[in-house]
């Protein structure tokens, strides 16, 4: 019985890692992002833009801010009001996301986001300026 029991262990090991097979399989990234390709006649690398609104949907940004309506936050639309989209602005809101903050909405503090990228977080604010 208890060899019974070994082998379909193994086996089931075997199947939950997979087949022999080395076919790879394409994954497709979290973000949606987009991307510029130069001029054909000019060999310059692809430039991959990452997609705000897609990384704001994979985190826990929802659970305090909506679009157009004030939740715990500030709507997004609000923010977009407030801040024009400018370099300078996405460099400090997206360090505000990362760090957290408190005062400029009211009371109530912002969590920090310290595991995001300054890449992403610009990203998901470049997203949230742009809906005006």
């Amino acid at each position: 019985m208890k060899k019974v029991l070994f082998t379909l262990m193994i086996a089931a090991g075997v199947y939950a890692c997979g087949s022999s097979n080395t076919e790879t399989t394409e994954q497709k990234p979290i973000s949606n992002a987009t991307e510029e390709a130069a001029p054909k006649e000019e060999a310059a690398p692809v430039v991959a833009k990452k997609d705000g609104k897609a990384l704001i949907e994979g985190s826990d940004c929802r659970t305090c801010h909506k679009d157009d309506a004030k939740l715990i936050g500030p709507a997004y639309k609000d923010v977009a009001k407030k801040y024009p989209s400018t370099p300078e602005n996405i460099k400090t809101l997206a360090e505000k996301v990362m760090k957290g903050g408190q005062g400029n909405w009211g009371e109530i503090p912002m969590a920090g986001h310290p595991n995001l990228s300054m890449e992403d977080a610009s990203a998901m604010v470049e997203y949230i300026l742009s809906m005006k």
